[in-house]
């Protein structure tokens, strides 16, 4: 079953930009480490147990299933991860829906101050990729794998809500419903001309929306080929604000 977001993926050209943009946001980003397929990040730990995954690439490494979207698809919010406590049975789901994705593979990183880290998740491709969360399950304990430190000026305390553009809203509602066991509930954005269905996993809402018409800015979103996660918005005790994406990476983010 998934328990909530484990952690959002924001990628971009150069890691140290990344991380000099979410500090002058006012996050507290701590070091991540190098994976052996060619990328490395930097991390945002969170007090609601999740993280942001600031990611770059220390060598070209077009075989990498976020190359794309990370590089050629303009970056930001690229792609999310979601807990579970069946890793099987959620993939199952997965596969029986249909989605295009890896088998469960086994992955790691060596952490900045030289931990070994190890889990398994899927891979997901396609047209399912940033639409259709990818899952994890930790070898080594996941406490190691997560950020201890979670507070920041800003006051963000934690993840509310994840917006994905769908291009095909059925689609989208079919697959979460099988694998969340919920129909979820009509949703609409009127700042974004755009409707759809939202659903609530542990302290996350995760909102599937389809453009009205051409005038949606997610009509656009989507027909320049972008990374489908369109917008992560934070719970924060500060200020409330729409951070410009030019500030952050390229990825649309709000404090509410």
């Amino acid at each position: 079953m998934l328990l909530g977001i484990d952690h959002i993926v924001i990628a971009g050209p150069d890691l140290d930009e990344l991380r000099s943009a979410f500090e002058a946001l006012g996050f507290n980003v701590v070091g991540g480490g190098r994976h052996p397929i060619g990328s490395y990040n930097t991390l945002i730990g969170l007090q609601d147990g999740a993280y942001i995954e600031l990611l770059s690439f220390y060598e070209d490494s077009p075989k990498h299933y976020w190359w794309d979207a990370a590089r050629s698809r303009g970056g930001g919010l690229i792609d999310f991860c979601m807990q579970t406590d069946d890793i099987r049975a959620d993939y199952a789901v997965f596969e029986a829906q249909g989605v295009e994705m890896s088998p469960l593979v086994g992955l790691s990183r060596v952490r900045y101050d030289g931990f070994h880290l190890s889990w398994l998740n899927n891979e997901i491709y396609g047209q399912y990729q940033g639409m259709i969360p990818f899952i994890i399950e930790d070898e080594t304990p996941r406490e190691e794998r997560v950020p201890k430190e979670n507070k920041h000026r800003n006051g963000v305390a934690g993840i509310d809500a994840i917006t994905l553009a769908a291009k095909d809203l059925g689609l989208a509602r079919r697959i979460m419903s099988a694998t969340l066991g919920v129909k979820g509930e009509a949703v609409r954005d009127d700042s974004l001309r755009a409707s759809g269905v939202v659903f609530e996993v542990g302290a996350h809402r995760l909102e599937y929306l389809t453009p009205d018409d051409e005038s949606s800015p997610l009509h656009e979103h989507i027909t320049r080929n972008r990374p489908l996660p369109y917008r992560i918005r934070f719970k924060t005790s500060g200020a409330k604000q729409t951070v410009d994406p030019v500030e952050a990476g390229g990825a649309r983010i709000e404090f509410a």
